[in-house]
């Protein structure tokens, strides 16, 4: 369908209609006298005006022809871009991805280096009229001019972040809503099956795909270092690789400065590793693969807090406190002691449960007001419910509970919930649990997460530390309540607890409250970005139902064409041209043959 950057011209249309009217205007028809002495050249005088009539409306209609060929191309008029050499101005993004997984290299060169290649040939192709907005792995749309692109295109590194190809090409469509003129995305991405998302697209598509199936892969997904804090007599950490299922390949792991530890891990499996003798304090642990042909996910980062077990006192009356601390107690994690009082309110650090009788509840909010504690017990909720799933605590079953109410400002130290209300919370070294641990109350006690739970709160929640916090680049990640500052080496972060922050590169992040380390954030690379496998066409087209699928080599051609419409200025301007040079031969044989 054909379309006008000036349809107001189009008005001056009937013009195109002046060469006929001054044509009826001119025509006379002089009186016709017939001498005899001519008679005989009737015949030859009548093939003659023949062929002068058809020379007659011919040159009108070269006329009109060259009128209609300016007029309409003053008014602009464009089409679909196919079989064009140009383009009309047209509003162009291109997403680049180079996130983690375009650092993978194949036949000697990585994905983004083919991804850079066919993005310059679509910048290239691009005029001054052209809006242009480049949108990457960190998923700011930036708009430049063409030399000014192409130049952050050339200086585009691997990305340890992951992009959600949904959620940029949604970018995309937002940044096109304002446009008046022809809008296009052009995707130039390695396309894993794993990043795509769906997009409610109103713009046309190019997706830009390398080809060719990709590298070989194995990487680690997860190093988990179970409960913390570990004793100083060591612990065990448990890794997953990432990739290509059944793969086997060797894994080292060292902690701190120490020498590593080898093992062998299958991807699909779960590799255990036993590290012992660490010192007290916060030690980065790593676990490496040998090379391959990506990187990026063949190092992962944690951290391991080493700490005595914790002194813990609790009352023997307290049935399944008392079966979780025995267990504990076992096991090393925890030892007798009065450094964290369990089940009721002590002298220093507690994980405080509510009375069993009502009368006594009102006694216990005096004392938590007097220790300064933020958090008071409310009204009492009988109904049958279910807490949210956390970190801290899965979904249980919540029968009975007493509200958790914030004193003196917005709350804070949430750390479980049920139906969106605080159910577990802390303040300094004071953890309140909203539920007694008794069946009767909660399904808690009896569930598998229970002693995992009491662990947690006496090593970890009442002595104010914070578990290590998995993250990726650019990932927001909500801090605990505690930490005022992150640190990554020398680099330094002013945070506020509660709030998201959002890493920027991988490493570890120390999380300080003050001069005390309280918590830990591990950026690694998305183990998604190790899922090489590309998407099939028919899962583009399952999600982006018009996406036209070409390959690097072809982007140039494709791109300024399922968006964009060609401009027919060009082509209208040589046409008028060419019938001005007719017009003119036309018109000087009539007047040679007049004379």
């Amino acid at each position: 369908m054909i379309g006008f950057l000036h349809p107001l011209l189009l008005w001056a249309l009937p013009l195109a209609a002046l060469p006929l009217v001054l044509h009826l205007v001119a025509r006379r028809q002089p009186p016709t006298v017939l001498f005899p002495a001519v008679r005989y050249l009737q015949q030859a005088t009548r093939e003659h005006q023949r062929r002068l009539k058809l020379e007659h409306w011919l040159l009108l209609a070269v006329r009109t022809l060259l009128v209609l060929a300016v007029i309409l191309a003053a008014a602009g008029p464009t089409v679909a871009r196919e079989g064009l050499p140009g383009h009309a101005p047209t509003a162009l993004v291109v997403v680049l991805d180079n996130s983690a997984s375009s650092a993978a290299v194949a036949g000697g060169t990585s994905r983004l280096a083919l991804l850079r290649g066919a993005a310059r040939d679509v910048l290239a192709k691009a005029t001054p009229d052209d809006a242009l907005w480049l949108l990457t792995a960190d998923g700011a749309a930036r708009r430049g001019e063409v030399s000014r692109l192409i130049s952050l295109v050339d200086s585009l590194s691997p990305s340890a972040a992951r992009l959600d190809l949904g959620a940029a090409l949604t970018t995309a469509q937002g940044v096109l809503e304002g446009e008046s003129r022809p809008s296009e995305i052009v995707l130039l991405s390695d396309l894993q099956a794993s990043a795509l998302g769906d997009a409610e697209l109103r713009t046309p598509l190019v997706v830009v795909r390398p080809e060719g199936d990709p590298p070989s892969n194995a990487g680690i997904a997860s190093l988990d270092p179970g409960p913390q804090p570990w004793s100083p007599d060591g612990g065990s950490v448990r890794l997953t690789l990432s990739g290509e299922a059944g793969r086997v390949a060797p894994v080292s792991v060292s902690l701190g400065g120490r020498a590593p530890r080898q093992g062998l891990g299958t991807v699909g499996e779960t590799l255990t590793l036993s590290l012992t003798s660490v010192a007290p304090g916060w030690r980065p642990v790593t676990a490496r693969l040998d090379p391959d042909e990506f990187r990026l996910d063949d190092e992962f980062r944690s951290v391991i807090r080493v700490a005595p077990a914790a002194g813990v006192t609790w009352d023997p009356a307290d049935r399944y406190l008392d079966a979780a601390a025995l267990t504990l107690r076992q096991n090393g994690r925890v030892v007798d002691g009065r450094e964290v009082t369990l089940g009721r309110l002590g002298a220093g650090a507690s994980v405080v449960q509510p009375p069993a009788e009502a009368s006594a509840l009102g006694a216990l909010n005096r004392a938590l007001e007097r220790r300064g504690v933020s958090w008071r017990y409310g009204d009492p909720v009988g109904l049958l419910q279910v807490s949210d799933s956390g970190p801290l605590v899965g979904r249980e079953q919540v029968q009975r509970r007493y509200r958790l109410e914030s004193v003196g400002g917005a709350p804070r130290g949430v750390l479980a919930t049920v139906a969106s209300q605080p159910w577990i919370a802390r303040s300094g070294d004071i953890v309140l649990l909203g539920s007694r641990m008794e069946p009767d109350w909660t399904a808690l006690p009896l569930s598998a997460g229970f002693v995992p739970l009491v662990d947690a709160m006496v090593n970890r929640l009442a002595r104010g530390e914070e578990a290590v916090i998995p993250a990726s680049p650019g990932a927001p990640v909500i801090l605990p309540d505690l930490p005022t500052e992150a640190r990554l080496d020398d680099r330094r972060w002013s945070v506020e607890g509660g709030a998201p922050f959002r890493p920027p590169a991988l490493g570890t992040y120390f999380l300080l409250a003050g001069a005390d380390t309280v918590g830990a954030i591990a950026v690694n690379v998305d183990p998604r970005e190790s899922e090489l496998a590309p998407a099939t066409d028919a899962a583009i087209r399952g999600l982006w139902p018009d996406a036209r699928i070409v390959a690097p080599a072809a982007a140039r051609a494709a791109s300024f064409a399922a968006g964009a419409r060609g401009d027919l200025r060009g082509p209208l301007l040589w046409a008028a041209l060419l019938l001005g040079l007719i017009e003119v031969a036309l018109a000087s044989g009539r007047r040679r043959k007049r004379v």
